[in-house]
């Protein structure tokens, strides 16, 4: 059994308050990871309280796999208020910071409040927590914060830093773990560079925990089963940049701003590489290359540009200030749809346009926030809201990643999540309208995709509350054997024909998970079990959400696509289906039938 513990960090009065137990109740109920941080953050966090002020606090969670040897498991996930988005967050970071946290006993380690000057917090070997002076590294990038912190703390130790784009008060500002891992989306180092945080340094090395029930022989058995499969293959070849392929293939590659589709040959892009180096994951046997699709087109075609090496460079230019890639395309795709507005209501002349690689020179005025750095870095709805030009923003976060009218479940997938167009959140419909996984759907058709959004939606916020990647959906979930024989396109007829409580029965299962999951409680937590505590983790997400203003508006595409009505109409109506099998009014609000459903009363504070 599990028995997680919560840690909090007073930065106001500088002082640890009492070492808090997580009920078992809890446990059972939100499994871990982003489900408890979500509870807590809901539990802690005023719904009017400004990302950026001292009633914000920031919430780092692991769960029951963490550190152990089951693969990708030294993941870490934080949960704030979003400056990007003003809704309750879920960041996710690979790489080992949440092996890190396990070893010096932060099962949850949340942090109130704000320091008086600026400061880095130490976790040493014994566990101590202490406030140490960042005014040396204050102003520094993220590369040199981190050297100076490991020269000081050693090479070993595990490092989260901000950069000066936080320091700054960039909103889609980031923070970097261990140099080459990042908390990325939804600005979380603009939330702890205004509580005047610099970094979080954690002096020891983890080591390997022992769970009873995972088994050398149960992991070296996942391992073959992940090596066998396709998506392994994709992912150590050239990262989740192999998905571009299908992109090109399905005609969904964006390019204006998402307003417009860019046809271009494979071979275009073939060349992109990354970093070329592959990522050493907590016991990963994958190790992805550092060649991200989604900064890619959010620095590139997005911009209608093609150009590999003026990307890659511009891909640096954020990392080494922990800059989200894909809110900076975002915001300079936002210039040039800004300066072609015949209205001129904000009066923008670059003196170049579209596809032009000069657009790349304001990242650097962003990160200062110099000239129109300082406009730019406040994210792009602010450019809108003082324009006629309809913004393309989704919740607060950009949606230019794919041509979405091509594509409609991760259109939807995208619109309805609490987190907006976040890759790692919302991204999961590419696996079955591109890659055919667990069963092939149609991009441009409506069938199954309510069904699809629904279950996946559910299965990433489990895995999430294991803090397991998500790229390993592929590798944990399966088709029950009675369907294996079947053909995609069967199999996704019939399941959409079997009611939701039998999917787990008859459709899908967790591979590999389920014994595993009987360190977690007493209860036998089956498939649909699961998908049970990942609907409640998402149906709280929303209530804390609508409680800030999100309604049916906020879940509606945003209307930019201004020749494809079309897709617009069918985007309502697939909306309006979503809130009736989601258990929502047509506002997008939950009622107490859906509460008490879902298990959620008696749980939380209404």
């Amino acid at each position: 059994m599990w028995n997680p513990q919560l840690v909090i960090l007073d930065l106001t009065e500088d002082k640890i308050l009492p070492t808090v137990k997580i009920e078992t109740r809890i446990i059972e109920n939100f499994l871990g990871g982003r489900g408890i941080t979500v509870y807590l953050g809901y539990q802690s966090i005023p719904t009017d309280a400004s990302p950026r002020g001292p009633d914000n606090s920031v919430i780092f969670g692991t769960g029951i796999l963490t550190a152990t040897m089951f693969p990708s498991s030294g993941m870490a996930v934080a949960t704030f208020k979003s400056p990007q988005t003003n809704t309750l967050f879920t960041s996710i970071a690979t790489g080992r910071f949440g092996a890190s946290l396990k070893q010096v006993g932060l099962d949850f380690f949340q942090i109130l409040g704000c320091a008086k000057t600026p400061k880095y917090i130490l976790i040493d070997e014994f566990s101590d927590i202490t406030l140490e002076n960042a005014e040396p590294i204050w102003k520094k990038n993220v590369l040199e914060a981190d050297k100076w912190l490991r020269t000081k703390y050693g090479k070993d130790s595990s490092i989260a830093v901000i950069g000066m784009s936080a320091v700054n008060q960039v909103t889609y500002a980031g923070v970097a773990v261990d140099r080459v891992h990042f908390f990325r989306r939804g600005g979380l180092g603009a939330v702890l560079a205004s509580k005047n945080i610099k970094a979080i340094v954690i002096t020891e090395t983890p080591e390997t925990r022992e769970l009873e029930g995972l088994s050398h022989e149960d992991t070296d058995q996942f391992n073959k089963s992940i090596e066998l499969s396709k998506w392994y293959n994709m992912l150590r070849n050239r990262g989740p940049f192999s998905i571009m392929f299908s992109i090109i293939e399905n005609t969904i590659l964006p390019a204006k701003n998402c307003s417009r589709l860019l046809q271009i040959s494979q071979e275009k892009v073939s060349s992109f590489r990354g970093y070329g180096e592959p990522l050493q994951c907590w016991q990963c046997p994958v190790h992805c290359l550092r060649c991200s699709y989604q900064d890619f087109v959010a620095l590139g075609p997005n911009l209608k540009i093609v150009d590999i090496e003026n990307i890659q460079k511009a891909i640096e230019s954020c990392d080494q200030e922990a800059l989200d890639p894909l809110s900076t395309g975002a915001a300079l795709a936002s210039l040039f749809n800004i300066q072609e507005d015949r209205r001129k209501l904000l009066d923008i002349d670059l003196g170049y346009n579209w596809s032009n690689p000069k657009i790349y020179s304001l990242i650097e005025k962003i990160i200062k926030r110099e000239e129109m750095g300082d406009q730019l870095s406040r994210g792009e709805i602010y450019l809108y809201q003082q324009t006629s030009e309809p913004s393309p923003m989704i919740k607060g976060q950009m949606a230019g990643m794919f041509y979405y009218p091509n594509i409609l479940g991760l259109s939807l997938a995208s619109s309805t999540s609490p987190y907006g167009a976040d890759n790692f959140r919302s991204d999961y419909m590419i696996f079955p309208e591109l890659l055919g996984f667990p069963f092939k759907l149609n991009p441009s058709s409506k069938r199954g995709k309510i069904k699809t959004i629904i279950l996946l939606e559910k299965l990433v916020a489990v895995l999430d509350s294991l803090v397991l990647c998500s790229r390993y959906l592929p590798f944990l979930l399966d088709v029950r054997r009675i369907f294996r024989w079947l053909s995609p396109n069967l199999r996704n007829n019939l399941f959409n024909l079997i009611p939701d409580i039998l999917i787990g029965n008859f459709g899908l299962e967790l591979h590999n998970l389920r014994p595993l999951l009987r360190n977690i409680s007493d209860q036998d937590l089956t498939f649909n079990k699961l998908l049970t505590i990942g609907n409640r983790i998402t149906l709280l997400e929303r209530i804390f959400n609508t409680r800030t203003g999100m309604a049916r508006e906020e879940d509606r595409f945003p209307l930019f696509l201004k020749k494809r009505p079309d897709f617009f109409k069918m985007q309502d109506e697939l909306l309006t289906e979503y809130y009736a099998r989601k258990g929502l009014t047509q506002k997008g609000l939950v009622n107490k039938k859906t509460l008490k459903k879902a298990g959620l009363l008696g749980l939380i504070t209404i």
